[in-house]
């Protein structure tokens, strides 16, 4: 895949974002054993579906591991852009699974709806979390060789859209895929 991405509007910031501060990072790291069971079952209650589908699975989304601390702390470019491409890597898998099963389902005849147009266009979030130490710009360099592409209008927000470039479209065979 080619790493060209279109590039930002004038005037938008898109380098890396500023590290957090040690002492908060600190708290969070130590107190967090305190306010876990509380983020647990506010989770369990709230709708997890609108979660951010590049996160870590059920609960280790809100636990500050020594890893990501030492990352947030004095990660590396290449450190940040791997973090970043893991969690890059679980949004387009999971987006992407998301519109063939759609696909699957409603085409298949057993319902009267098809999926057409912007539907077979899989969608994804990433959250600031995940690429402040390589910015919007180190972002969309690593969705352009997925074959994907982050919103602009996103990148001074806490999370970021994509969407991949080319989109699922039937085949003369009669399968699913990419063209």
């Amino acid at each position: 895949m080619s790493a060209w991405h279109p590039p930002a509007p004038p005037g938008t910031d898109t380098g890396p974002l500023p590290r957090r501060g040690a002492v908060g990072l600190w708290l969070q790291f130590c107190l967090q054993w305190f306010w876990l069971p509380f983020r647990v079952v506010w989770y369990l209650f709230d709708n997890p579906s609108g979660d951010c589908v590049a996160e870590e699975s059920e609960y280790r989304k809100f636990v500050l591991t020594p890893s990501r601390y030492r990352l947030e702390r004095s990660g590396t470019r290449a450190e940040w852009e791997a973090w970043a491409d893991r969690a890059l890597a679980r949004g387009t898998a999971a987006a992407a699974r998301g519109v063939a099963s759609s696909v699957e389902h409603y085409n298949s005849g057993r319902t009267r709806y098809r999926v057409e147009g912007d539907a077979l266009v899989p969608r994804t979030t990433v959250r600031r979390r995940y690429y402040r130490g390589i910015g919007a710009e180190g972002l969309a360099v690593l969705a352009a060789r997925r074959g994907w592409q982050i919103v602009w209008e996103d990148a001074q927000k806490p999370e970021i859209r994509l969407f991949q470039q080319r989109p699922y479209q039937q085949q003369p065979s009669g399968g699913w895929g990419r063209q």
